[in-house]
């Protein structure tokens, strides 16, 4: 399965080799621009963004308006299409938790025998 930091990583890396074809200036940073238009000070945070996260991490995490905001630079939506995915992959599972604590108690046990 795609995470999204793979998502946020591909889309930035590729807008950026766009960008630099485009304005003819291969010195262009996509990391710096869009950090700025998303009102970060630095690209520091939004590469650490495109770091695998770990368990326990405080890595940084993507919020909506700032994926709208690069959607809407880099003309990429594959954000959103990752974002619709998880929203019905997390309402399935929490049908099916609910599911787990609607059964009767002696269904369970009879389950663990």
């Amino acid at each position: 399965m795609i995470d999204l930091h793979k998502i946020l990583y591909a889309t930035i890396s590729t807008w950026e080799l766009q960008e630099r074809l485009r304005r003819d200036d291969f010195a262009f940073d996509a990391w710096r621009f869009i950090a700025e238009k998303i009102g970060h000070k630095n690209e520091s945070t939004l590469r650490n963004m495109c770091q695998p996260r770990r368990r326990g991490s405080n890595a940084a995490k993507l919020g909506v308006e700032e994926a709208v905001i690069i959607m809407s630079i880099t003309d990429d939506y594959r954000l959103l299409k990752f974002v619709v995915e998880e929203v019905k992959r997390r309402r399935e599972q929490q049908k099916e938790q609910l599911n787990l604590f609607s059964e009767p108690l002696r269904t369970l046990e009879s389950c663990y025998e």
